[in-house]
């Protein structure tokens, strides 16, 4: 790197204004401008080393010190087969226009793994898009599968109504399909067998349900309390609310949702769906609650990204969860540790992630 340019943990008290700007230029203006936000994903995550985040820019000392570009990490722990290692999803990754084809990218990219290895990180997540792919590649990330997208179309009401120019077509077409969805899954009632709790934090059975569950699976985000406080509950700038499914053994399952408006249409997000990945009708339960809740929000859609382990895709499609081709970001891997090896990573059947470990759902 040339020595006129520097790169360093940013500091959002000082810093903050520069990194919006960038954020904009690159994202447009629906890049999340809020500074508690970013403060609470990297200056307060518990899994952050001590002494600091590892969010890092680069200034250029020719420009007047101008912020040119980011990329960093947020740690986390990742189940890998039958052990923790200490993981990180790569984010934020900014080129200002005016300094694109300049080799920064890369700089920075392999500035937040040496940064990452030095503080202990085993392996490195990313979410490529179209774009960034090719480029990941070439820098030897390691592919491991495309992420699933699924839709559950709840109100179609808007959509017809926007073809016919008209409300009450509207009204109609909607009830018509609902009815004929309905039809369609009336031997369905798994929800029936499950006491259903709503919660504005995620309640400490979640993490029960960690313990109960952890191995059930293979590779997926450590789901105990100490990460779904933080993921969640002290998020500034978001609410969830958690579904918890008890049956007569006690919990069983739980969804943590949050509503939200996308192309002008109200939606439901579902950050996350755990329960015992081989238990069909716990999945179906899940389901169904996620359908019902749509209904008494009425809410346009419903959507949930997922890998392939366990009986969540054959569920989801059960249900009318229709899966949408090309939408999935595809998920790379960088592995800093000779222990983790590309065969413990690769293949959706080895993962369990829903919407909330993307970072297409923290908005960044």
């Amino acid at each position: 790197m040339e020595s006129n340019r520097t790169i360093r943990a940013i500091d959002l008290t000082t810093e903050f204004d520069e990194f919006e700007e960038l954020s904009v230029l690159s994202f447009g203006a629906g890049a999340n401008p809020n500074r508690s936000m970013y403060r609470w994903l990297f200056d307060d995550n518990p899994y952050d080393p001590p002494g600091g985040n590892m969010m890092f820019v680069m200034r250029d000392r020719d420009a007047g010190g101008r912020m040119i570009a980011s990329d960093g990490l947020i740690p986390f722990d990742l189940k890998l087969g039958d052990r923790i290692v200490k993981a990180a999803h790569s984010v934020k990754s900014m080129t200002h226009p005016d300094y694109k084809r300049q080799g920064i990218f890369r700089t920075m990219t392999e500035n937040s793994l040496r940064q990452g290895e030095k503080h202990g990180v085993q392996v490195v997540l990313g979410f490529a898009n179209k774009n960034s792919y090719p480029a990941y590649q070439k820098f030897g990330w390691t592919t491991l599968y495309p992420r699933s997208v699924y839709v559950f179309p709840s109100d179609i009401s808007r959509k017809i109504e926007a073809k016919t120019h008209s409300r009450v077509l509207g009204k109609m077409g909607n009830l018509c399909f609902r009815m004929a969805t309905d039809l369609k899954r009336s031997g369905l009632h798994a929800l029936k067998n499950y006491r259903v709790q709503t919660f504005g934090r995620v309640p400490p059975e979640a993490g029960e349900l960690w313990e109960k569950y952890q191995d059930k699976f293979e590779n997926l985000i450590v789901r105990d309390m100490t990460y779904l406080r933080w993921r969640y509950d002290e998020r500034p700038d978001r609410s969830y609310e958690t579904i918890l499914l008890s049956d007569s053994e006690g919990p069983a399952g739980y969804l943590i949702l949050r509503q939200s408006v996308a192309n002008g249409k109200p939606m439901v997000c579902v950050t996350e769906n755990f329960t015992d990945p081989d238990n069909i009708e716990a999945i179906s339960a899940l389901a169904e609650a996620v359908i019902a809740y749509c209904r008494k929000n009425e809410s346009a859609y419903a959507v949930v990204c997922s890998a392939g382990y366990g009986k969540y895709d054959e569920v989801f499609r059960r249900y009318g969860f229709v899966p949408q081709k090309g939408q999935g970001t595809i998920v790379i891997a960088k592995s800093l540790d000779p222990s983790v090896s590309e065969k413990d990573l690769v293949g959706a059947e080895r993962w369990h992630m829903s919407q909330g470990d993307g970072e297409s759902e923290l908005d960044l």
